[in-house]
């Protein structure tokens, strides 16, 4: 998916992001996808891949997009208790007024257990090179083709 695409609905914090970068940047490659919501193209998860990603001068990103109507998706504060209105994330992100870094956590609902919403990300472990605007699309076949 086009970079410019995805909304991000938290900032992300800059130490994180740095030690990203320079980890990304040594290995090449990018490891897990990111997970939007299909509809909104809100990220769920991955605002500091996807930040790295733009430093490292990448177009391109693999994402997960699911249902975020979906009652299997929950969001919890990372401190606190109780739920995060989805509405909240999702305004956050349209309106390109981040929450602060790790206010939400995604939680998925499967099979009776809560599991966090990272767990479904595809390992994809594509080179970076790979996802810019340099690199010709057409003749990389996904995992999945």
């Amino acid at each position: 998916m086009p970079i410019n695409l995805l909304k991000p609905h938290e900032d992300v914090n800059l130490k994180k992001l740095n030690r990203l970068i320079k980890s990304m940047d040594g290995d090449g490659v990018l490891k897990r996808g990111i997970v939007i919501d299909r509809k909104t193209y809100v990220i769920l998860d991955g605002h500091h891949r996807v930040k790295a990603l733009e430093i490292l001068n990448c177009d391109k990103v693999p994402c997960l997009p699911i249902d975020y109507s979906s009652p299997q998706v929950l969001v919890f504060p990372w401190r606190g208790k109780g739920l995060i209105s989805k509405s909240l994330i999702v305004k956050a992100g349209l309106t390109g007024r981040p929450l602060p870094p790790k206010t939400s956590k995604h939680m998925l609902l499967l099979g009776g257990c809560m599991i966090h919403i990272s767990a479904v990300e595809p390992e994809v472990n594509i080179p970076l090179s790979m996802l810019r605007a340099e690199f010709p699309s057409s003749g990389y076949k996904w995992k999945d083709q």
